[in-house]
């Protein structure tokens, strides 16, 4: 063997070498890159739908739906980096965390207790919360929870490390024209927060707040940099974020259900602004108002930027409307807009085994 043969032989090893820990970087920072699973809260379970059925819908069974009778209606169900899976319940007004393995387990018919419960003390004083709605994570890994009552509490990720009801890191306090609802991140790391506008105006009271981390640095009344008027939904259910940084707001307005979007070049700056939907969406399947509120549930974006919300489809109560179906829209249809027909509907089956009334949605792992 040439020299020239070993050392072009040694490139190679090298370079195999270094794709090889390369992809071993790539696959601890994303876990999950290879699978998404579908994730549907209602009030008697959470269900998990993947594969097939997200390509091609239908009434099919969850690959996973479990729940307890020691917890009810969950308000917000999110992943943390490490795939552990939070749930906020409002009826029990605790959040608790299930670990990938807690979860393969509880879908092999193992009972099993949380890995962390968060819950009041037993005093009975509000203490974490009140109510937990909505959580999210921000990048240094601290969980973040709106309550109505209390305003938007930090927690440290040393504080959630085991159950009890630790006081919060920082509170963003609720006020009379601060009633916080949804809560996300964007890309940017600001804080997003859905909020009732008060004194209530019918024509738009529905309103955006954002919260840059100076705005969040320390404990205090409200005092986001950025508020954004809604473009005529009176009821906030939930937002999310595209991958061009565009916001879509899901709500009702007088009349109907819509989701209306809102350009990311729209939402710089600071004070209070008031932009028009770049995008407005109506569809038949979001159900019909019956003088209650929304019938949309909670919406979020799979990783190729499809949309999915969770709907009531009749015209009952939408607060007990147990017939439920989870739809999507494509990036196509989300960029032209107008009375939309989903291209993906996952329905209800007839026991109502793998969805249960309308709650919130997220993109997450799969259950194996």
């Amino acid at each position: 063997m040439t020299r020239i043969q070993r050392t072009t032989i040694r490139s190679l090893a090298f370079v195999i070498a270094t794709m090889l820990a390369l992809a071993v970087q790539i696959a601890a920072a994303n876990p999950t890159a290879k699978s998404q699973g579908l994730w549907v809260g209602g009030i008697n379970y959470i269900s998990e739908f993947q594969g097939k059925t997200l390509t091609k819908g239908g009434t099919r069974r969850a690959n996973a739906a479990f729940g307890s009778q020691a917890f009810d209606t969950p308000n917000s169900i999110v992943f943390d980096r490490r795939n552990n899976l939070w749930i906020a319940y409002g009826g029990g007004a605790s959040v608790i965390e299930l670990s990938p393995g807690q979860i393969a387990s509880i879908k092999s018919g193992t009972p099993t207790r949380p890995e962390v419960i968060l819950r009041s003390g037993k005093s009975g004083y509000p203490n974490p919360f009140i109510t937990p709605g909505s959580l999210a994570f921000d990048r240094a890994g601290d969980m973040w929870v709106s309550d109505n009552y209390r305003g938007i509490l930090k927690f440290l990720p040393k504080q959630i490390q085991r159950s009890g009801a630790p006081s919060p890191n920082l509170l963003i306090t609720a006020a009379p024209n601060f009633v916080p609802e949804a809560i996300r991140f964007d890309a940017s790391d600001n804080l997003w927060v859905s909020q009732f506008q008060l004194p209530y105006e019918p024509s738009n009271s529905m309103q955006m707040a954002r919260y840059a981390p100076g705005d969040r640095a320390a404990s205090g009344p409200a005092n986001p940099g950025l508020v954004v008027n809604s473009p005529g939904l009176v009821f906030p259910v939930n937002f999310a974020f595209d991958r061009s940084g565009n916001l879509w707001l899901a709500g009702s307005n007088s009349n109907n259900d819509e989701l209306d979007m809102i350009s990311a070049a729209d939402l710089g700056g600071t004070g209070v602004i008031s932009p028009s939907a770049a995008v407005n969406i109506t569809s038949s399947s979001f159900g019909k108002l019956n003088g209650t509120g929304s019938c949309i549930g909670g919406i979020d974006f799979d990783r190729s930027g499809d949309l999915w919300v969770s709907v009531g489809t009749d015209n009952a109560d939408c607060g007990g409307n147990t017939a439920t179906e989870v739809v999507e829209f494509t990036p196509s249809q989300l960029s032209v807009g107008g009375n939309l027909t989903p291209s993906v509907t996952i329905s209800q089956n007839l026991k109502k085994t793998n969805l249960f009334l309308l709650g919130p949605i997220t993109i997450g792992p799969t259950i194996e």
